[in-house]
């Protein structure tokens, strides 16, 4: 599964403010490429849902964190670069 769709899933995931106040971190580019993505995803099972989850944990998620910190931790599935700035969609 490609990094923006894993990142589209865990937004949704997370739930519609918690995902907005990330998004607005994000540049032009990277919103319309994360918000092109969620418009794509159909129904998610539960099993991607536990394996992004898993992930998203693994790379440092916490609840608690702020959006910028959240951020952050999408990133590192860019290999720590804005999503726009790596070409791998």
């Amino acid at each position: 599964m490609s990094p923006i769709k894993k990142v589209a899933i865990f937004l949704v995931m997370i739930g519609k403010l918690r995902a907005q106040g990330i998004i607005m971190l994000m540049d032009n580019d990277e919103i319309r490429v994360v918000v092109a993505e969620i418009r794509k995803l159909k129904e998610i099972s539960h099993e991607i849902q536990n394996s992004i989850w898993t992930e998203f944990k693994e790379l440092g998620y916490e609840d608690q964190m702020k959006s910028s910190e959240i951020l952050t931790i999408i990133r590192f599935l860019f290999d720590g670069r804005k999503i726009s700035e790596t070409g791998r969609y």
